[in-house]
């Protein structure tokens, strides 16, 4: 009786003290890719193209979501809550030429 021999594949990495899971030497993480998956204006060549990515690598990071998929997803909208908690840009600059302008007077 044979044992089945697993062959892993290494594409995706955290590196220590991080949170995010990217693919190996590359700074594309597999929750940013996790947008283009089923959007039919991203096809796997197109991603590829414009990210400097292998299909596999595309591939090696939808699955490896699916496989960690809670705790990617948890990830996300944590981001997602950050960005939602900065400021607006433009009351920013308004606050700021406002601010301005009261002392130039």
């Amino acid at each position: 009786m044979s044992v089945a021999e697993i062959i892993p594949i290494n594409l995706i990495q955290r590196k220590a003290g991080k949170r995010l899971y990217r693919i190996r030497d590359k700074g594309i993480t597999v929750a940013f890719l996790v947008d283009y998956i089923d959007d039919p204006e991203w096809p796997v060549e197109r991603i590829c193209q414009a990210y400097g990515l292998t299909p596999a690598e595309v591939y090696a990071a939808w699955a490896f979501y699916y496989e960690h998929r809670a705790e990617i997803d948890e990830q996300i909208q944590r981001a997602e809550e950050f960005y939602e908690s900065l400021p607006d840009i433009r009351q920013h600059l308004e606050g700021k030429r406002a601010a301005r302008d009261f002392e130039d007077t």
